[in-house]
């Protein structure tokens, strides 16, 4: 399928997840999904930077939280989560761009992957509404960025 053009549709961009070596499956009832990647600091200032702050790149951190409704007969969601996490699981991480009609991934558009561990796992019920979970993965690995063609 040929690039997304134009402001994409933040509804195409998924997450697949699966364990270590096992090809990834979608995430179930996904609702919002968040990526954020940040670089930690080290202050290098000395007295010779004239009262301005020094600073060199340290640690990397890639985490990838997303919501998603619960379902007890979902095929990837909050219950294959919680066994990964219970056992401390390494998980493969896909994060892509889908067609909307028919679920098929568009491979001239930017996708990630990365292994991780589930760090955080929380299911939320509130009465009278839908059951949700969210959930947080930490990169452990050098991710794989494949840009858009």
């Amino acid at each position: 399928m040929a690039q997304t053009t134009g402001i994409m549709n933040g509804s195409q961009l998924r997450v697949k997840f699966a364990n270590d070596g096992v090809a990834t499956v979608a995430v179930d009832h996904l609702t919002d999904l968040s990526v954020s990647f940040s670089t930690e600091t080290r202050d290098t200032t000395t007295k010779d930077n004239a009262g301005y702050r020094a600073i060199l790149p340290g640690l990397k951190t890639l985490t990838v939280s997303f919501t998603a409704f619960y379902a007890a007969d979902a095929g990837n969601g909050y219950e294959e989560l919680f066994a990964d996490m219970e056992t401390g699981q390494k998980l493969d991480v896909f994060i892509g761009s889908f067609a909307q009609a028919d679920d098929s991934q568009i491979t001239e558009d930017m996708d990630v992957s990365f292994e991780a561990y589930c760090t955080n796992l929380e299911l939320s019920a509130g009465t009278e509404d839908n059951a949700s979970y969210t959930c947080t993965l930490e990169c452990v690995s050098d991710p794989t960025l494949n840009a858009s063609d």
